[in-house]
C-alpha cells in the first residue's frame, strides 16, 4: 500500500511537471522569467511540447556585405564580422508542456521576440522573412509577433499564437508510373528572391527545429511540406547522379558523384526551371495535386572530344559543361557536368 501511495504521489508530480514544463525552476538574481501559453490559431487548442524562441531585439541590424569582386582577404574579414553579429544575438528556447504552457528562466534583461516553432505552423524565420521582405523595421515591432519586455528579478508574461501553415502533398513518379524514392522535394519562391535576413538573424534558423523544406519521398514516391507562409511556388525534386563511395578496411578513401550534378525537375514535368507550373497558397491551404513526373525522353545524351586548340590532340582531362541558351524567360544555368575526356 505504501510503495503504491509513494508512486501515485510521483505520478501526480510528473503530471505537474509536464503540464507547467517548469517545476522547481528560478531564475539567476539579475535575470527575469518569462511564463504563457502557446495557442493554434486554427484550432485555439494548446500547441503542446512547441518550441517557444524568445529573441532578443536587436538595437541595430547590419545588413549582409556584398563581397562579389572583393580579394579574399576582405572576405574573410566580412565572414568574421557576420559571424560576431549573429553570436551577439540572445536567444532564449522553452518547451510548452500538454496544457501548451512555458516558462523560460535566465532571460537576459531587454526587449524579445516572442515566437513558436511547431509542426505544420510557420515558422520563426520565415516569419521574420516575411517581415523583412515587407520593409519592416527589424529593431522594432513585428507583424504578427508578439513582444515582451524583461526586466532583472521580475516574471513577465505573454501569450504567442502559432499559425497555421499551408502545404504541398503528392507523388514523385517516372514516366512508367512507378515511384521515385528518397527523391529530395522542396520548394522556392515563383515572385521575388528573399533578400537576406541581417546576421543578427541568423541563429534564429537552428532555434526553427521543424523546417518545412526539403523531405524525402518515401517507397511510394510520396512526399508532403507542410509549414509555408503564403505565396507563389515552385515545387522540384532533386535526385543525385553517379554517386560513389568506397571503404577498404573500415577507412573512407571515395567519396564523391563523378562530376555529375543532380537531377531536378519541376512541377508537373520539366527539366527547365522557366516551364515550371507554380502553385499559389493562401495562409493553411492544403495542396495534394502536385505531382512531379521525371519524364526519361526529355533527357539526351551529349558526347564528343575535347582538343587542344594549339596542335589538336585529345586532351586527357577537363570539365565540360552544358549551358542552357539565353532566353528571356531564364538566365544561362549549368544543365549538367561531365568530368574526365577521353585522350
Amino acid at each position: 500500500m505504501r510503495l503504491r501511495a509513494c508512486s501515485a504521489v510521483w505520478l501526480a508530480l510528473l503530471f505537474l511537471v509536464a503540464c507547467t514544463g517548469a517545476w522547481g525552476q528560478a531564475s539567476r538574481s539579475g535575470t527575469g522569467t518569462v511564463t504563457g501559453h502557446v495557442i493554434c490559431q486554427d484550432t485555439q487548442k494548446p500547441a503542446r511540447f512547441a518550441n517557444v524562441i524568445l529573441f532578443r531585439v536587436p538595437g541595430q541590424v547590419t545588413p549582409t556585405p556584398n563581397t562579389d569582386g572583393t580579394d579574399q582577404r576582405a572576405k574573410d574579414a566580412a565572414f568574421k564580422a557576420m559571424m560576431e553579429e549573429q553570436y551577439s544575438a540572445t536567444v532564449v528556447q522553452a518547451q510548452t508542456g500538454i496544457d501548451g504552457g512555458f516558462v523560460a528562466t535566465n532571460v537576459p534583461p531587454g526587449d524579445y521576440y516572442a515566437l513558436a516553432a511547431a509542426p505544420g505552423y510557420v515558422q520563426p524565420r520565415n516569419v521574420v522573412q516575411a517581415a523583412y521582405d515587407a520593409g519592416e523595421d527589424l529593431t522594432k515591432s513585428i507583424s504578427g509577433v508578439s513582444m515582451v519586455h524583461v526586466s532583472a528579478d521580475r516574471s513577465s508574461q505573454t501569450e504567442i499564437t502559432a499559425t497555421r501553415g499551408a502545404a504541398v502533398e503528392g507523388h514523385v513518379l517516372w514516366d512508367d508510373g512507378s515511384p521515385v524514392s528518397d527523391a529530395t522535394v522542396s520548394v522556392e519562391s515563383a515572385t521575388k528572391k528573399h533578400k537576406t535576413l541581417p546576421p543578427q538573424f541568423g541563429m534564429i534558423m537552428g532555434f526553427s527545429m521543424f523546417p518545412p523544406t526539403p523531405g524525402l519521398t518515401d517507397d511510394r514516391g510520396h512526399y508532403r511540406l507542410s509549414g509555408l507562409a503564403p505565396g507563389e511556388y515552385r515545387v522540384k525534386a532533386t535526385l543525385p547522379m553517379n554517386s560513389h563511395m568506397t571503404f577498404s578496411r573500415g577507412v573512407l578513401v571515395g567519396l564523391g558523384q563523378l562530376g555529375t550534378l543532380p537531377m531536378t525537375v519541376y512541377a508537373p514535368a520539366s527539366f527547365h526551371q522557366a516551364d515550371a507550373k507554380t502553385v499559389t497558397l493562401t495562409a493553411g491551404e492544403e495542396r495534394t495535386d502536385q505531382d512531379i513526373t521525371y519524364n526519361l525522353n526529355g533527357l539526351h545524351t551529349v558526347s564528343g572530344q575535347v582538343i587542344s586548340a594549339e596542335d589538336h590532340h585529345g586532351l586527357n582531362h577537363g570539365v565540360v559543361t552544358l549551358r542552357m541558351q539565353m532566353t528571356k524567360r531564364l538566365r544561362a544555368a549549368p544543365a549538367s557536368t561531365q568530368m574526365g575526356t577521353s585522350p
